[in-house]
């Protein structure tokens, strides 16, 4: 079948997950194209020529996010919310009037809102979870006149009603199909300094009550070899040689034994590539693990600290300490690696008091990357623990408001002193401050 995937995404970020499901649908012998929006110029334009000449029998339609917050001078607090659902609707009212093709929705964005990302855009089918081994199978299914119905972690509607199949974890992550990056203009991505991106493990073996991964993805990690790592790394260079690799796993470094052995098969090959990652946990930080991820290559990495308050970061179920962080944080500093550190202000229990520990930490050292400081926790989807916090405080009146775009912060946090805050944060060299909530009675 002629298979389009279309990456509806219009954020600076890498087509990890098209790029994976695209690789998929390769494997399994489709004829696959995909259609990127970040880089169009005339999106619909464009999308209608496409359609009109590769006339797909299955369009898939990846949705990375609802909503998303970004920075704006001109703005309330420096930081405006833009609803993402608008331009997904767009593309799929495009895809109507154009083609005869099948729908199907996937990507992170529907994984956390799958019946409501149907009930807006009146569509029918979609797929949450691990599409590399589900979308193959809904495309064999729909080909030879099976029951779509069944497919692990869809999502459809019947009589008025949404069901959902329970999903199923891929176990054997090296048997999944290369990302298909090939089919993606890699140089447009390098000239917006956007690297590709891939995934090493799934699973999360931690509790943190804004996160909903160990939810989605479970707890038991799931490990792809060191060896298959680097050979998606060396195929990506065959296709396009990269400015970076990019890991976008939550929590690389964890398992540590995983990462550093990843790191050695870089050693060991003796590859000629730098990487990156965004999510570093301030767990197992020390001098050797700084100078093997030197060694193997890495240009860059975020230590995702979040709070340096030890009754917060019980708090919040981060399963590290104030020493691990400070042990990270001179590790780093003395191994010369660039990095950046993510700060997090707002989540239930949070105080001025908590806020001043957390600085008087982090201003001790010297952040070369400088330091994200997100006020107010994002409530993404019913997976995340801190919705108990959002709806015993009164600001989660109903779990359909997720789907537009909520927020919590902690009630504990005065408006007076959050302006001031935010004020002061602003004026520190090598802050940047991204507001999603400044203060519990502030309505957006």
């Amino acid at each position: 079948m002629n298979v389009l995937i279309i990456s509806a995404n219009t954020l600076p970020a890498a087509p990890s997950g098209p790029a994976y499901v695209a690789g998929a649908a390769l494997a399994a012998g489709h004829t696959v194209e995909v259609f990127d929006a970040l880089f169009a110029q005339d999106l619909i334009s464009e999308l209608d020529s496409r359609l009109a000449n590769f006339k797909p029998d299955v369009v898939a339609i990846s949705i990375r996010l609802v909503s998303v917050f970004i920075l704006d001078d001109s703005a309330e607090f420096g930081t405006k919310q833009l609803d993402l659902r608008v331009q997904v609707k767009e593309i799929v009212d495009c895809v109507r009037r154009v083609s005869d093709a099948k729908v199907v929705l996937g990507g992170p964005g529907f994984n956390y809102y799958s019946p409501d990302w149907l009930e807006y855009l009146d569509l029918d089918y979609g797929i949450r979870g691990e599409g590399e081994v589900s979308f193959p199978l809904y495309l064999d299914k729909l080909q030879q006149g099976e029951d779509i119905h069944n497919v692990p972690g869809c999502v459809y509607r019947m009589n008025g009603q949404f069901v959902k199949v329970p999903r199923e974890f891929v176990d054997n992550l090296d048997a999944t199909a290369f990302p298909a990056y090939e089919l993606f203009d890699l140089d447009k991505y390098y000239e917006h300094d956007i690297s590709p991106a891939i995934v090493t493990k799934r699973g999360c073996g931690f509790s943190c009550i804004y996160c909903p991964y160990s939810s989605l993805e479970g707890k038991r990690y799931r490990l792809k070899s060191p060896e298959r790592v680097v050979d998606e790394i060396e195929h990506i260079s065959r296709v396009q040689p990269p400015k970076m690799i990019s890991f976008c796993d939550n929590n690389f470094n964890v398992p540590s034994r995983h990462a550093q052995a990843i790191c050695q098969e870089i050693i060991d090959r003796q590859l000629d590539v730098t990487w990156g990652t965004g999510t570093i946990k301030p767990l197992g930080v020390t001098d050797d693990v700084c100078r093997l991820f030197k060694d193997s290559g890495c240009g860059y990495l975020n230590l995702s600290v979040e709070s340096a308050s030890e009754k917060m970061l019980t708090r919040m179920k981060r399963g590290c300490t104030v020493e691990d962080i400070q042990q990270a944080l001179t590790s780093l500093s003395r191994s010369e690696l660039p990095f950046g550190v993510s700060l997090m202000f707002g989540a239930p229990g949070e105080t001025p008091e908590t806020i001043a520990e957390t600085l008087d930490v982090i201003d001790n050292f010297e952040v070369p990357q400088g330091i994200w400081v997100s006020i107010g926790i994002t409530l993404w989807t019913a997976h995340q623990k801190v919705l108990e916090a959002a709806r015993a405080d009164g600001q989660l009146r109903d779990d359909k408001e997720l789907f537009s775009g909520a927020n919590y912060v902690s009630p504990g946090l005065p408006k007076d002193y959050m302006v001031e805050l935010f004020e002061s944060l602003r004026m520190k060299d090598n802050y940047t401050v991204q507001v999603n909530k400044l203060y519990a009675d502030h309505q957006w």
